[in-house]
């Protein structure tokens, strides 16, 4: 069968299909909304809706080809059409949802993915089901696109505009959104946890690029009725997804999920080998004979499974093993998947497949829902537990078809759209015109689009337009051979904030009153759209990129901005996903450019007027000359406030006025002053300046704790010292003071804070920052970028609790956690660990960087911290960590992650690997095996792992029990120490990996084996005659953080022994755990031991 079949028959084969559709499908669908329901019930669940309108879609594209259609044509168009609707007026419906999702991001906030298939009603309750599925609704988001692209109009009014835009703001965050996955269950474990799944994420992306620039109402419609994604949420949709695979989440290795993705519908993944890396791995592990398992331990409708349980029991998985149902409808996945890529050879291989998994029933072929592994196919193994009896490869067994009254419409819409494209009844332009299949660059835009995404990585040209504040400014650049424009030469063109314009005009595109959607939410603009042209009401707009540091203390380092405009430009050229070219506008101003980093910033200016900084190509211009060849995107909504207008016609100001007030402290200016710089062009280094060095104060903070109110006053008025004064102004807010001599403390506090960044007295300012709880607004994405690349990141000072984040959070909640761990114990490091995160957040995303992470699953920052500070010490420096400029510390992260320093002593090299939790290759799988021989589990200071039932739920390679190892290991306060307990796990597992007949018949406790050990070493010195070497200041030094005495003082020569070597602690280690082997008698594991 071909296109070219001539046109009767292609009418009957066409007609046999329109018989079958209406036997097993459009009979089902209700008369009242359209909708089709899953199996008896009457529910109607998004993805069998979905895919059944794709189905009744692709079969009226397969009518199209025929002249003529006795009015099948529309009427299976329609049939789609109204399927998509009511679910669009299901959704509809929960607005409210959506409005309080964008904000909160709280599952129990989310969309209900199943409803009463003939009112629309909900059917369950927020929290009584796990609702929260991003892929779910990107699918529906995804085929409307396609759907549209072909001309087929399901929207048909703005409001529906505005809600279906503010369903892109629902998922375009997919990426740092935990959801319950495809299978509606989250974690494998289904106890109600939600994790971060790669289908998840990579519909979203998928559907993200179909919307991008779709006009809803097609060649009909106005700019309004655009749709407008977020190319740095897609960015990090793709970034983010490319890090979690090939794994589905942490607790699911690999999962069926993972073929939409990877092929049919949402074709993901950009980089070609990691797409058939993960699809070769979902093959391998679970292919079945009658279909693909879903997930490993999946219990879904096998025998053993309580069906009266929405969630199970803590350990329940694990009778779930080997009996896994399996499900033939992923054979249909691949079939469009291969046909799609043009294999049609492997395509007939997976119809076979599916063939023979099908049912006959009235004449028509049935896809069962499931095969499912009966009772008689099962026996009880030594524990007496029922487990599949086919253990052996050449064992086959037939499973048996999950038996149902109603079709699964789910599967049998996959068949039908396979079974058509099989038969070239349709083409691949049919049911992928937006044509996700093909690479970025063969994919066209369609009529109904005017904006789309490519595929980053190309070799981009990056334009930049200078533009300087006043013309006293550009006067002086002039004379260093820098070629700036001001506002007024570059008009009618505006430049403006994107705080103040962009994310404004923004909150109004899909905003709706009569919906109570308030658009897009108060989300920084990133790069990637700060890059692009805008003409928002006639106006052509350019705006400078986000600076997310404008309002804290990093923006006063000028080298430190440099760097960031750097790393700007390299993530421009890097990640660039969009046609035409990146425009970078930099706005300059006098307050930025004032310092001792004046001619520092003047050479990367002359970089860029070279046309290439680092390897990247650069464009230096006139802002007109750019803008032919600049990205455009127009910008309209309806409804456009009186006072945001009038921003788009006024000059543009700079966004803090903390510049401002700090030249006014530190000069005495008065506001209004416009020479307040003594600018002119015959003082041109006016702009160069000196640090002012200033020194300590001549009392702690700690010193003025019990002074009274009056004594406090007193004192302010005859301290200089800014950091004097702000350690009396704190002291007076904790007494309750809101006054100091007449003016509100606060405003005081702001006005040291001005001056102490005019100076770069950086102790100071960051105290000050931290007393006045300020927070950079890049944080959460910096800690996202952490959590997404498999970390977890804990938030406390070094030897005091510390808050495991394991998800990605709010900036508020962000906010609350930094300061309420780190206010109480030391002020300072409630701004110095968001430095931290912010370094170790760029450093993760960089190419160049992220490889110095290897070993590290926790990223401890308080820790961190105090490795950063032991470094400090060790290089004899005369500065603390907190008086250190940002870019100094910047430069001592990056110092410490690398360790490139072969000098270290066996001491400091062990106290920095444990600051950091960094770990062997293959320590956690290591750590399992060690478990598993150790009857009575592992403990470390007065913390247990036990073996049962920990290797029974969780797999050697699993994250999950990887995480449960830190856990374990967290009870550690000393760095040093938790790296003795990394080394000792390290050698017994030697152990059994060259005798893997051993084990522990009891508990083994690691501090004991260490205690033995040192003791061993101990001997051997009084044996030899030596004398202990390590000095008093060195023990005091490595036991200082010790919260316990378990260490004995005469041990402590033992952290300075090389590993290596007769005498070096690997041999104390191997010696300890042989001897408590033989000491407890040696046990054989049956499992490894055998007679020969």
């Amino acid at each position: 069968v071909g296109l070219e079949m001539d046109e009767y028959m292609r009418a009957s084969l066409l007609s046999k299909y329109y018989d079958e559709v209406h036997a097993t499908m459009l009979c089902y669908q209700s008369h009242t909304l359209g909708l089709f329901p899953r199996g008896k019930t009457q529910h109607a669940r998004v993805r069998d809706n979905v895919y059944c309108a794709s189905a009744l879609w692709c079969l009226s594209m397969a009518y199209r080809h025929v002249g003529y259609d006795k009015g099948r044509t529309y009427e299976l168009e329609q049939s789609a059409v109204k399927c998509m609707r009511g679910l669009l007026f299901c959704y509809m419906r929960q607005a409210e949802k959506v409005e309080k999702f964008k904000s909160t991001q709280n599952w129990e906030d989310a969309l209900h993915a199943k409803f009463d298939y003939m009112t629309g009603d909900p059917v369950t309750n927020d929290d009584s089901w796990g609702h929260l599925q991003i892929d779910g609704t990107s699918l529906f988001l995804q085929i409307l696109a396609q759907m549209t692209a072909t001309g087929v109009q399901v929207v048909f009014t703005l409001d529906e505009v505005d809600f279906v835009q503010n369903l892109v703001y629902y998922v375009e965050r997919a990426y740092r959104i935990p959801d319950f996955g495809m299978w509606e269950r989250g974690s494998r474990d289904n106890v109600g946890k939600r994790e971060l799944h790669s289908s998840s994420i990579g519909m979203a992306k998928a559907a993200l690029e179909a919307m991008n620039g779709l006009n809803l109402f097609g060649e009909s419609g106005s700019s309004l009725s655009v749709i407008h994604v977020d190319p740095d949420a897609q960015y990090r949709n793709c970034v983010i997804l490319n890090t979690l695979l090939p794994k589905e989440s942490n607790s699911k290795e690999v999962d069926a999920a993972l073929l939409l993705i990877t092929g049919y519908p949402a074709f993901a993944i950009d980089d070609v080998n990691l797409s058939k890396a993960t699809e070769l791995r979902v093959k391998k592990l679970l292919e079945g004979n009658s279909g693909f398992k879903r997930f490993m331990r999946d219990g879904h409708y096998t025998i053993k499974e309580d069906k009266r349980k929405t969630f199970y029991d803590a350990h329940e998985v694990t009778q779930f093993e080997g009996i896994e149902c399996e499900y033939p409808l992923f054979y249909g996945y691949l079939v469009l998947t291969e046909l799609c890529r043009g294999h049609r050879d492997k395509a007939e291989g997976y119809w076979k497949k599916l063939e023979a998994c099908v049912v006959e029933t009235n004449g028509y072929t049935i896809i069962p829902r499931l095969y499912y592994v009966p009772e008689e196919e099962l026996a009880e193994d030594e524990t007496g537990t029922l487990v599949s009896i086919a253990t052996s490869k050449d064992y086959n067994y037939k499973l048996v078809p999950f038996s149902e009254t109603v079709p699964f419409l789910w599967a049998q819409a996959i068949y039908l759209m396979a079974k058509m494209l099989k038969d070239n009844l349709i083409d691949v332009s049919d049911c992928d015109p937006l044509g996700l299949h093909l690479p970025h660059t063969a994919r066209h835009r369609g009529m109904a689009r005017h904006l789309g995404f490519r595929a980053p990585g190309h070799d981009t040209v990056i334009q930049v337009a200078l533009i300087s504040e006043t013309t006293r400014l550009q006067a002086v650049l002039a004379t260093h051979g820098i070629p700036t424009q001001t506002q007024k030469q570059v008009e009618p063109i505006k430049i403006r904030s994107p705080a103040d314009i962009l994310m404004k005009v923004f909150s109004h595109i899909g905003e709706n009153r009569k919906l109570g959607l308030s658009g897009r939410p108060n989300r920084p603009i990133g790069a990637l759209a700060t890059s692009k042209v805008y003409r928002v009401f006639g106006h052509t707009m350019i705006f400078y990129p986000t600076d997310s540091m404008v309002d804290f203390y990093l923006s006063f380092d000028g080298t430190f901005l440099i760097d960031v405009l750097k790393t700007t430009l390299q993530f421009l050229n890097l990640y660039w996903n969009m046609n035409s070219r990146p425009t970078l506008c930099l706005f300059l101003t006098e307050s930025r450019l004032k310092g001792p980093g004046f001619y520092s910033f003047v050479n990367f200016l002359s970089l860029l007027k070279q046309g290439e900084v680092n390897g990247i190509k650069v464009r230096l211009d006139r802002l007109q000359a750019l803008i032919s060849t600049s990205c455009v995107e127009n910008l309209e909504c309806s409804q456009l406030d009186n006072s945001l207008e009038q921003k788009l016609l006024s000059p543009l100001r700079p966004r803090s006025s903390t510049a401002r007030l700090s030249v006014v402290a530190a000069t005495g200016a008065e506001e209004g002053n416009d020479d307040v710089f003594s600018l002119n062009e015959d003082n041109p280094s006016a702009l160069e300046q000196e640090e002012v060095k200033e020194s300590e104060p001549a009392f702690s903070s700690s010193d003025i704790k019990g002074y009274s109110v009056k004594e406090l006053q007193r004192a302010l008025q005859k301290e200089e010292n800014l950091l004097g004064q702000a350690y009396l102004l704190y002291e007076l807010m904790k007494k309750g003071e809101e006054y100091a001599s007449g003016v509100p403390i606060r405003e005081k506090l702001e006005d040291i804070y001005a001056v102490a960044g005019i100076r770069k007295h950086w102790m100071t300012l960051r105290y000050v920052s931290s007393i006045l709880s300020k927070v950079v607004d890049c944080l959460a994405p910096s800690v996202t970028n952490m959590l997404s690349r498999g970390k977890e990141v804990t938030i406390g000072v070094f030897g005091y609790p510390e808050h495991i984040i394991s998800e990605p959070l709010s900036p508020k909640e962000l906010e609350e956690i930094i300061f309420k761990n780190c206010i109480p114990y030391d002020p300072i490091e409630a701004v110095l660990q968001q430095e931290t995160i912010i370094f170790l957040g760029d450093f993760i995303s960089s190419d160049y960087h992220n490889a110095v992470f290897d070993g590290m699953l926790r990223l401890r920052i308080g820790w961190i911290i105090q490795a950063m500070k032991n470094e400090l010490s060790k290089m004899q420096r005369d500065q603390v960590l907190h008086e250190l400029a940002p870019h100094e510390v910047k430069e001592l992260v990056i110092q410490v992650l690398k360790d490139e320093d072969e000098n270290r002593t066996p001491l400091n090299k062990r106290q920095l690997e444990g600051a950091l939790n960094r770990v062997p290759p293959d320590f956690y799988s290591k750590v399992y095996t060690i478990l598993d021989k150790a009857q009575g589990g592992i403990s470390v200071r007065g913390k247990t792992i036990p073996k049962l039932p920990t290797v029974q739920e969780l797999s050697a390679t699993e994250k999950n029990f990887a995480i449960r190892v830190e856990e374990f290991l967290s009870n550690i306060t000393m760095p040093e120490y938790r790296q003795m307990v990394v080394e000792m796990l390290m050698v017994i597992s030697t152990i059994f990996e060259r005798n893997p007949e051993l084990q522990f018949g009891d508990c083994l406790n690691l501090d004991d084996l260490i205690q033995d050990a040192f003791t061993l070493r101990h001997q051997d010195e009084l044996q030899q005659g030596e004398e202990v070497k390590t000095s008093k200041e060195e023990n005091d030094k490595s036991f200082a953080v010790s919260d316990t005495n378990y260490v004995c003082h005469k041990t402590n020569s033992f952290y300075h022994l090389r590993p290596e070597g007769p005498r070096g602690s690997t041999s104390y280690m191997a010696k300890a755990a042989v001897n408590r082997l033989l000491k407890e008698g040696v046990h054989y594991d049956s499992r490894t031991c055998t007679i020969s």
